[in-house]
């Protein structure tokens, strides 16, 4: 899909890997961008084409409101998310699952279901900004891998819902990316820019799921050549 003319929607565009789609989008020939933020004010581009738009993912009602006011949308990228830094047992958080299952699935999912009713008619793609932890559990995020993985399954079922009109949905696992959601992760990340550049060539390109990053590529060839190993080490981190 080309970027040069596409109508997108980015959530979490008011900070970290969304405020840099949303520039890079601009800069790359978006026609419009509707920028999905909390609060109104947390937008500062002057740019004409971009849109503010109000909205907490979790809250169908907002969400509902949202798509019917952007129904010319080609392109939905789904980056709004949640970590808690929690594990699921010995957690000191105890709402910190529910929460991160609201936003990274739930939030997600409501979505992809407000939007797809225009994306069929306009044609386009849906990207979902998920986490490499989707594939694997890191005891200190477990309840993160867990909502990330609900989403991941999601993904995939969308993706053959959507398939017969013709409309690509890409899943995106990176490793940590250098934002304030990832302050207390350490190094390396992923720096926005390299992030960002990543994000666009999958959509570009023909891939429907894309690895990110040293510690996702890692991973991924972890998991294709030595499972039970690959966790061992895990539970070692």
């Amino acid at each position: 899909m080309q970027i040069e003319g596409c109508v997108a929607f980015v959530t979490g565009a008011d900070r970290g890997l969304g405020a840099g789609l949303l520039k890079a989008l601009l800069e790359r020939g978006a026609l419009k961008v509707y920028a999905g933020v909390k609060k109104i004010k947390g937008v500062a581009d002057g740019d004409p084409r971009v849109v503010p738009v109000e909205v907490d993912i979790t809250n169908i009602e907002q969400v509902a409101s949202a798509a019917s006011n952007a129904k010319d949308i080609t392109l939905l990228i789904n980056n709004a998310g949640l970590n808690r830094t929690q594990p699921v047992l010995e957690t000191n958080d105890a709402e910190a699952a529910r929460a991160e299952m609201e936003v990274n699935y739930f939030g997600t999912l409501n979505m992809m279901r407000a939007f797809s009713p225009a994306l069929k008619s306009n044609g386009g793609a849906i990207i979902n900004i998920l986490s490499i932890l989707a594939r694997v559990a890191l005891p200190s995020m477990a309840s993160l891998s867990a909502s990330k993985a609900a989403a991941l399954r999601m993904t995939e079922g969308a993706r053959a819902e959507l398939a017969p009109h013709h409309i690509r949905v890409i899943s995106v696992l990176p490793g940590p990316i250098d934002t304030e959601m990832s302050r207390n992760v350490p190094p390396p990340k992923i720096p926005v820019e390299e992030a960002v550049d990543a994000v666009l060539a999958a959509l570009e390109g023909g891939a429907d799921e894309v690895y990110m990053g040293a510690m996702a590529e890692e991973i991924a060839r972890g998991l294709a050549v030595d499972r039970q190993g690959l966790h061992a080490r895990l539970l070692m981190l």
